[in-house]
């Protein structure tokens, strides 16, 4: 008998536990508890963090509090994923999903544009339909950041472009999608994450775009069978939403 373990299942799959369901891949299936840790060490790091600067800004009333939220949100956000995936699961990177595309990325270069352009637009014809009001900041420390000057508004859109989105997608796209993938329908799983995902942001305008918006994360992340193609996008749409804030802000 041959012993040797097949090369397609990756050397963090635990013992007895069932063939992913995740898009068709072999990638390790998140369990409940995946799900939960990855939400509390990766969502709750980020919050736990950001509080902390946000309670020493209000105290002190020192923009460098106002850094500190955001470079501690992040340090915590994945130092959690770190904790919850990588130290407990053994997941390797491949394992949090980022794999080779099943398609070229180059197609995020006319894929981008149409649905930020599609989300903002029905975002738009809704909040008015509506009548909400316009969205602000949600993330309220970066204008006191900002008087910190250039270093600041980098880290700022390091944060907001790259590490923010680095955790949201591993911990929905990937955990909470790929658990419910192995449950229930591709359709079904991937309305609940975008539902979960919109009702994570405050602001009901903020939530309309976010709801467009993160169906088109999924729908990319179920096409080209990878991470990287959701988080680049995610990045690409912080990143252009930033820069518009923080112009704002400085004018």
């Amino acid at each position: 008998m041959n012993d040797t373990p097949s090369e397609n299942v990756p050397p963090s799959r635990v013992v007895g536990e069932k063939p992913s369901r995740d898009v068709g891949s072999q990638l390790p299936m998140p369990s409940w508890n995946d799900v939960v840790w990855s939400f509390l060490g990766g969502l709750g790091g980020t919050l736990l963090g950001g509080a902390i600067g946000f309670v020493g800004l209000r105290i002190s009333g020192s923009a460098w509090f106002a850094l500190l939220a955001l470079v501690l949100g992040a340090a915590l956000g994945c130092t959690g994923i770190y904790a919850a995936l990588i130290q407990r699961r053994r997941w390797s990177f491949s394992d949090l999903g980022f794999l080779p595309p099943a398609h070229s990325l180059l197609h995020l270069l006319w894929q981008a544009p149409l649905l930020i352009s599609a989300a903002s637009l029905a975002a738009t014809a809704v909040a008015e339909h509506l009548d909400l009001p316009p969205s602000g900041n949600q993330i309220s420390v970066v204008p006191n950041a900002l008087e910190l000057g250039p270093v600041a508004i980098a880290i700022v859109l390091i944060v907001s472009a790259g590490v923010i989105p680095l955790i949201e997608e591993i911990v929905f796209r990937r955990v909470l999608l790929g658990w419910l993938m192995s449950k229930m329908s591709t359709t079904l799983s991937a309305v609940l994450t975008t539902l979960a995902f919109t009702l994570c942001h405050v602001a009901p305008s903020v939530m309309l775009y976010v709801l467009f918006f993160s169906a088109g994360l999924v729908a990319t992340r179920l096409w080209f069978h990878t991470l990287w193609a959701p988080l680049i996008l995610h990045s690409i749409n912080n990143a252009v939403f930033s820069s518009v804030a923080i112009s704002a802000l400085l004018a």
